[in-house]
């Protein structure tokens, strides 16, 4: 990856970490079932407004300190050690939980494009789910693949996650242009069967849902060293992102919602797909098809960046080998540290989905608050400390959605206990390494 990114690569890494897996199968699994186009669309406005302020605390925090290793470097230069490791370990139970949450989806891409892939052999069950052969194989072998290039250090990542956002980007388009021409009074019926009526509930759960689906905006903080451009810029390119993927979501949701009536949704196992099919024709629906892989490869490519370089940053700290001999940034011990805890997920099946998603939300609104602590520590301005003041508000309101049973949007049981598990694991960590530090 380029030592000094530009604008183009900013974007992309953004937009391509925001962008996964949810965005093709949410709409008809859950955004429509659940809470129809107008609570959908009322909790992203709501949580990109909300998010405005997390995003400017960050630019405001990434001026004062462009290094790599973002939350948690910001932790430890404006905060105090302990703190930037609680933050480093939020943030990176995050980044763990999206890399192989991405892998997971492309085999389940597989099982609804291509009627003739077979799951292989039942392993055994989880939490009520059956785990296949062939679905871990693929999983791991998407996820080994890019520990292999990562060991590599090639130069073409960069360009990997470019291709893969403007294939995302330029696939949509062409779809949005050639459905419009083909939209009846089947497909308004459709839409007002899946409108639905406002409800606080559910905009209050999709609000919660945003610090997991807009956690990649955060992704450009870890690459603070390794571009020229001012915090500002990087700032109004974040932004851009955060826009560009709600409107995608919610254009997904539009379009799912045009193909299918609500009373359908049963009979269909893939709804997006479904509805693009019958909106633009087979043909088309493979371009659909490349939208989706290029999201779940650029998103998995750029967790596994940030979380690279959110591991040298606290390793580097803590004396840890960060030296590498080779065209690699990235020392190989961290690139195989990250694909082996991503390897383990797979074998959890796809109802690990769900647990990870809720993680990855917890562990990002962690890092929101903090580095909105951050920014009201060096707020120079009244603007500056009420922006940073809403900031962390916006972070402790998504904890309290997250974490307590005052509201429907709260994390499953299974969720609690692999976050216990995982902050008792940083207790182990953080005692062992700052006895030998």
């Amino acid at each position: 990856m380029s030592k000094k990114l530009g604008k183009k690569e900013i974007f992309t890494v953004a937009l391509g970490s925001v962008i996964g897996w949810g965005a093709f199968v949410l709409p008809g699994n859950i955004f429509l079932r659940e809470y129809g186009i107008i609570n959908t669309a009322l909790g992203f406005l709501i949580a990109v407004f909300m998010l405005f302020f997390i995003e400017k605390s960050y630019s405001t925090v990434m001026e004062k300190v462009p290094k790599s290793g973002g939350e948690y470097s910001f932790a430890k230069e404006l905060l105090n050690k302990k703190i930037a490791f609680i933050t480093g370990w939020g943030l990176l139970l995050a980044y763990l939980s999206l890399i192989p949450l991405n892998a997971i989806a492309v085999p389940m891409v597989l099982d609804k494009v291509f009627p003739f892939y077979s799951k292989g052999l039942l392993l055994y069950s989880i939490a009520g789910y059956d785990v296949f052969s062939n679905d871990v194989i693929i999983s791991c072998f998407i996820i080994l693949f890019f520990i292999f290039i990562h060991l590599r250090g090639l130069k073409s990542i960069a360009l990997a996650q470019n291709i893969s956002v403007f294939s995302l980007l330029f696939s949509l388009l062409i779809i949005v242009l050639f459905m419009t021409g083909n939209i009846g009074e089947v497909e308004k019926q459709n839409l007002v069967s899946n409108l639905g009526e406002v409800n606080r509930n559910s905009i209050i759960r999709i609000i919660a849902f945003a610090p997991w689906a807009f956690i990649g905006f955060d992704t450009v903080a870890q690459l603070s060293a390794d571009h020229k451009l001012s915090a500002k810029k990087v700032s109004k390119i974040t932004l851009f992102a955060i826009i560009i993927g709600a409107l995608i979501y919610n254009g997904l949701n539009v379009i799912t919602a045009l193909g299918i009536n609500k009373s359908n949704f049963g009979d269909v196992s893939w709804q997006t797909g479904e509805a693009v099919e019958r909106l633009v024709g087979s043909g088309l629906f493979y371009l659909l098809v490349v939208a989706m892989f290029g999201a779940v490869i650029s998103g998995l490519n750029g967790f596994f960046i940030a979380s690279s370089r959110l591991l040298v940053s606290m390793g580097e700290d803590y004396g840890l080998n960060t030296e590498t001999n080779t065209d690699s940034i990235i020392p190989k011990w961290i690139v195989i540290f990250i694909g082996v805890c991503s390897l383990i997920v797979p074998f959890m099946g796809r109802n690990a989905l769900l647990w990870f998603v809720d993680l990855s939300s917890v562990g990002s609104s962690v890092a929101y608050l903090f580095t909105s602590i951050c920014a009201y520590k060096i707020a120079s301005t009244n603007k500056n400390r009420l922006i940073s003041i809403i900031s962390m508000s916006v972070s402790i309101v998504f904890l309290i959605f997250l974490l307590t049973p005052f509201f429907s949007s709260n994390i499953s049981q299974a969720s609690y206990y692999c976050l216990f598990f995982w902050v008792l694991f940083g207790v182990l960590v953080y005692s062992k390494i700052r006895k030998y530090h």
